[in-house]
């Protein structure tokens, strides 16, 4: 299978790092696109190009998105009508309706995929399973070091410098919270779609000085009775903002893609 990469940070580099180490994988990365090859130029590496056209112009089976909202506006059209499916990491750039049913519907028309993978949360299978039936009712909260807000829109409305173990940042709808911290709530945008929508979904976003992680809730009641998740895990060494869990959930999710055997799709 030919993958392309779009973005090489922290999640890009676990990925690939993994993928080059296992041989025998079957996964094979023709190119990464950045948006400026200069900073890229101590890894040696003659697949990075930030150079769009190059980019497109190779025989991808997918493009796994890695680099943020804009990337998926600027790209993700593009990756469809280049005939490759899409594995979207930025899910909170589909709380832009017009972007979302346009990728949806180039997907019809080329017959590709657009993969939401699980990613930094888990319980989404349970939680997608749940929606075919009633589901009445879905509950998220997102409680992260407060190392992690550092370079968001937190910092211009709070006092992060100040001990402070359940600051709330947000309380609301996933549309408008995943909005607002595009970079630190994307999974919140993935609970949604997988269960009751980006309207439906109550999200509550907190900044706690007492902890050095991530812990994030989910609740749901529905015909199918009542399910509570809870993950702690652990920050991406090179990206606060990030759980190490994203980049081996996505590697999982490649690994499903090529696999004789599936467990949990």
């Amino acid at each position: 299978m030919n993958v392309g990469l779009i973005g090489f940070g922290a999640i890009s580099q676990n990925i690939y790092k993994y993928f080059v180490n296992n041989q025998n994988s079957n996964i094979n990365f023709k190119t990464i696109l950045v948006r400026n090859i200069k900073n890229y130029a101590k890894y040696d590496l003659n697949i990075i190009t930030d150079n769009p056209e190059q980019f497109f112009n190779k025989n991808l089976d997918y493009v796994i998105e890695c680099a943020g909202h804009e990337s998926v506006f600027s790209f993700g059209a593009k990756v469809l009508k280049n005939k490759s499916n899409l594995m979207i990491t930025s899910t909170g750039a589909l709380t832009n309706d017009n972007l979302f049913s346009n990728l949806l519907l180039l997907s019809k028309k080329y017959n590709k995929k657009i993969i939401i993978p699980s990613a930094g949360i888990g319980a989404l299978d349970m939680l997608s399973a749940s929606s075919i039936g009633v589901l009445k009712e879905v509950n998220m909260v997102i409680r992260k070091n407060t190392e992690a807000w550092i370079g968001t829109v937190a910092e211009n409305k709070f006092d992060l410098t100040t001990y402070n173990d359940n600051l709330i940042l947000f309380t609301g709808t996933v549309r408008e919270g995943a909005k607002l911290y595009p970079q630190n709530v994307n999974i919140s945008a993935s609970v949604a779609l997988a269960g009751i929508g980006l309207d439906k979904t109550n999200l509550k976003i907190i900044s706690d000085s007492s902890i050095n992680t991530h812990i994030i809730s989910i609740n749901a009641k529905g015909d199918f009775g009542e399910f509570n998740f809870e993950e702690n895990v652990i920050p991406s060494e090179e990206n606060e903002k990030t759980g190490k869990i994203v980049s081996l959930a996505i590697i999982k999710t490649l690994k499903n893609l090529t696999s004789n055997l599936i467990i949990g799709l």
